[in-house]
This record gives C-alpha cells, sequence and structure tokens, in this order.
C-alpha cells in the first residue's frame, strides 16, 4: 500500500487552522510563524504525493492556502508588534535621559 500523503495533508491543513487563529494574539503569533512555516511543507509534500499517485488533493491544497495566509499575516503581526516595543522601549529610555539632562 503506497503512502497517499493524506496524513500530511491533514498535518498541513490543522497546522494552517492553528497558524490563522493564533496569528491574532499578540506575543503569540511566534508559535503561528512557526506553525505556518511547517504547515507549508507538510502541505507542499502531501499535494506532492497525492499528485504523483492521482489522488484528491484538496485538503492538502487547503492547508497550503491557509498556511500561507496564516505565515504572512502573523510575520507582519510579528514585525509590527517587534517595532512597536522597539519604539515605546526608546522613547522610554529617551524621556528619562532627557529629564536627567534637564535637572
Amino acid at each position: 500500500m503506497p503512502n497517499n500523503g493524506k496524513g500530511l495533508a491533514v498535518a498541513g491543513l490543522v497546522l494552517g487552522i492553528i497558524s490563522v487563529v493564533f496569528l491574532w494574539v499578540p506575543f503569540v503569533n511566534t508559535v503561528a510563524l512557526i506553525c505556518g512555516i511547517i504547515g507549508i511543507v507538510c502541505s507542499a509534500k502531501g499535494r506532492a504525493i497525492n499528485t504523483r499517485y492521482r489522488e484528491p488533493s484538496g485538503l492538502a491544497t487547503a492547508g497550503l492556502v491557509l498556511s500561507i495566509i496564516g505565515t504572512a499575516l502573523s510575520g507582519i503581526g510579528f514585525l509590527s508588534c517587534t517595532m512597536c516595543s522597539l519604539c515605546v522601549g526608546l522613547s522610554g529610555g529617551f524621556a528619562n535621559n532627557v529629564s536627567v539632562v534637564m535637572i
């Protein structure tokens, strides 16, 4: 019995769903980014195996689409959270230095 790639397709779909759900949670979107990347790999491998054996690849395609969307949006969220934290941290440090200079 050949490996039909259904397990990889289901794993990619589940990881894609996890990445889309967790991308909305600040500071947890790093997990979504990692799940999305692994989901892309699993879905692509599952789709390739399904195509090779001429079996339906709907689950793999859905997992691939969800993983790509989750990865892209969580990457944007990660960068924006990082930049916001960096700006807040730098502005707080700069304000303390200015107040010390003024005294």
